[in-house]
């Protein structure tokens, strides 16, 4: 189920305008910065793909919020155009300077990183792709090898094989 875009009525502000944005754009991009205290990498994710172009949601870490949040839009402008984003590809048109992975979200993890979508979808049942980046020598977070701190800024959300 997810809710009625135009159904607003009684709804807080904030709730009010994510749909409204939903409805305009198609998707909306949430950036989730750290709080004074926290630990752990900043991310961005989206939300409505799945509803209005029956694709999974995106969600990535780690990089400057701005920045995150520049590359969901670009991967929600793509699928809009009728692009696929599958897992275990690379694909080369993400990033500028490098390729990029994408990988199956355990829904088991939802619930610690993607508030706003359990909150429109209203339950679990939604597929999500996490967007990861390589280190400066091309391994992803999950290949031996790879930089400590790319591993440590990309949590691995997935079921490793």
């Amino acid at each position: 189920m997810t809710r009625d875009l135009r159904e607003r009525d009684g709804l807080h502000s904030a709730d009010q305008n994510f749909l409204s944005n939903v409805e305009a754009h198609g998707w909306v991009v949430t950036k989730v910065f750290r709080s004074e205290g926290e630990t752990g990498p900043e991310f961005a994710y989206s939300t409505g793909l799945f509803h209005g172009y029956q694709h999974a949601e995106i969600i990535i870490f780690g990089l400057d919020l701005d920045i995150m949040h520049k590359i969901v839009n670009n991967i929600g402008d793509a699928v809009k155009a009728g692009a696929r984003f599958e897992p275990g590809n690379e694909y080369q048109e993400i990033f500028a300077r490098c390729g990029c992975q994408f990988r199956v979200v355990e829904p088991a993890n939802y619930k610690a990183y993607l508030g706003w979508a359990i909150w429109f979808y209203e339950d679990y049942d939604f597929p999500v792709l996490q967007c990861f980046w390589p280190d400066r020598e091309g391994r992803y977070p999950w290949d031996p090898g790879c930089s400590p701190g790319v591993v440590e800024m990309q949590p691995l959300l997935f079921k490793p094989s």
